[in-house]
């Protein structure tokens, strides 16, 4: 996993915006993002209990590149809550 610059912009660690990665249970397509394919958007809790957005990118073989990684909006709140219910 790899981080661009803009990953940062709202000071969230690359430590936290990878811990949602490796532990995220929803993830989501978001089609044409940044001039490439599809992004991947993860929502999800930090280490510390926080949750976030973070989206990233599909690179080289697989590998991905975290372009941005911010407290979550109000406006996923509630799907994150209501799948936070379901999860097992």
């Amino acid at each position: 996993m790899r981080w661009a610059r803009s990953a940062t912009r709202h000071r969230i660690s690359r430590r936290r915006s990878g811990y949602v990665v490796e532990h995220c249970r929803w993830r989501f397509k978001v089609p044409g993002v940044g001039g490439r394919d599809d992004g991947l958007l993860y929502f999800g809790d930090d280490a510390d209990g926080v949750a976030l957005e973070v989206m990233a990118v599909e690179v080289e073989m697989g590998e991905l590149l975290v372009i941005h990684a911010m407290p979550m909006r109000e406006k996923y709140r509630s799907q994150y809550e209501e799948a936070t219910r379901w999860h097992i």
